[in-house]
């Protein structure tokens, strides 16, 4: 049951931490991404073959980082005059692409098949105790992308963001490059995303496409639905929840004596089931963004004046 929890929280962890990025997208910028799987992934290979070659660990999470702001500004570039809804269709089918490239380029990441026996950081230096010293590991980076995402959040460029998701046109008019601003956002999500792919690459040591499938990205949204878009504290217990109810389904087999099968559709099912609840019954989530409210008294001023 410990090493259960343990894994419980490490997962939480890593999947909060791709949820706040998306959230810093979608919640407090309101881009429309459905392609975040495709960071996730970039991390994930990028740390997992530079590792693999001898290259030290942190330079593996750098480089991955770069790549995915690359990435990211790719989307961007030929969405800058799209709808939302359109940059959603960019953003998947820039995500597909990916994936099928890694599916089907096999002289360096295995296709298929992908990469087995990724080592972990320091492995040597903890043994036994490893998980538990990799689960301080990944809340210390939760820790540290919660609260840089809060200052860039309550910043002046944060209110920008939060401007432009309300009111482009406004924000445009007012002389803000609105595109500067959504390609900041869009890569700003894509690092923190592929940092929480490095960390899980590091932590299951084997990845493969099929760990970076829309369905990733939708279980992703889903934590960002439950939890409460623009909220982070919202996000992170969103991620808890979803992925609560996606790792504990493993005793239900057990005790109920229920094919692998059936307990994979039940959880996708019961996990959809939540998100239509959540998006029809409570739109704003668990915790609703807090929104700044002018007193009364201060609007009769400003008409006044």
């Amino acid at each position: 049951m410990v090493a259960f929890l343990v894994h419980l929280a490490i997962m939480t962890g890593i999947f909060a931490i791709v949820t706040l990025s998306l959230n810093f997208q979608v919640g407090i910028t309101g881009l429309s991404n459905f392609g975040q799987a495709a960071f996730f992934a970039i991390g994930a290979y990028t740390s997992a073959l530079m590792y693999m070659a001898g290259i030290p660990f942190v330079f593996g999470v750098l480089a991955g980082m770069v790549i995915a702001a690359l990435f990211a500004l790719i989307i961007a570039l030929p969405s800058s005059e799209l709808r939302a809804d359109y940059w959603a269709i960019v953003s998947i089918a820039a995500a597909e692409s990916l994936r099928l490239f890694i599916n089907n380029e096999k002289w360096l990441a295995e296709g298929p098949f992908g990469l087995r026996g990724i080592p972990r950081p320091l492995s040597s230096l903890f043994g036994d105790n490893y998980n538990l010293f990799y689960l301080v590991f990944v809340l210390l980076c939760l820790v540290v992308t919660y609260f840089l995402l809060e200052r860039l959040t309550a910043s002046p460029f944060g209110r920008v963001l939060r401007g432009i998701r309300e009111a482009e046109v406004l924000m445009s008019a007012l002389g803000k490059h609105v595109f500067h601003f959504k390609a900041i956002a869009m890569i700003i999500g894509g690092v923190i995303a592929a940092v929480a792919g490095s960390l899980y690459a590091h932590y299951i040591t084997f990845i493969s496409p099929e760990h970076f499938a829309p369905a990733v990205t939708f279980l992703i949204w889903t934590m960002l639905i439950v939890g409460g878009q623009g909220n982070a504290l919202g996000v992170v217990v969103g991620a808890l929840v979803i992925t609560l109810l996606n790792t504990s389904t493993r005793f239900v087999k057990d005790l109920l004596f229920l094919p692998t099968d059936l307990v994979a559709a039940l959880r996708t099912l019961s996990i959809g089931a939540l998100t239509i609840f959540f998006v029809v019954v409570r739109p704003q989530g668990l915790f609703p963004e807090r929104r700044r409210i002018i007193p009364q008294s201060s609007k009769e001023g400003a008409n006044s004046c």
